[in-house]
């Protein structure tokens, strides 16, 4: 991943283990910045910046586009 790559990350619902099924929910943004020896993301999604594990944030690809576009209407 590099700056300014679109990617999909996941944002918990509420502060639950990963493991937990059904809690989650993935958002798309813009990667501001990624340092590799800090394992954490700044990405900019709805208006906001959000700094996220690296763990949580996968880059997004053609199909994520349609996938995010159909979910707004």
């Amino acid at each position: 991943m590099k700056q300014g790559d679109l990617v999909r990350f996941r944002e918990a619902l509420y502060p639950v283990k990963p493991g937990d099924c059904g809690v989650w929910d993935w958002k798309m943004g813009l990667l501001i910045q990624y340092h590799t020896w800090e394992k954490i993301g700044t990405i900019l999604s709805e208006g906001k910046i959000i700094r996220v594990r690296a763990e949580n944030i996968q880059k997004a690809g053609r199909k994520d586009e349609s996938w995010y576009a159909s979910k707004e209407k």
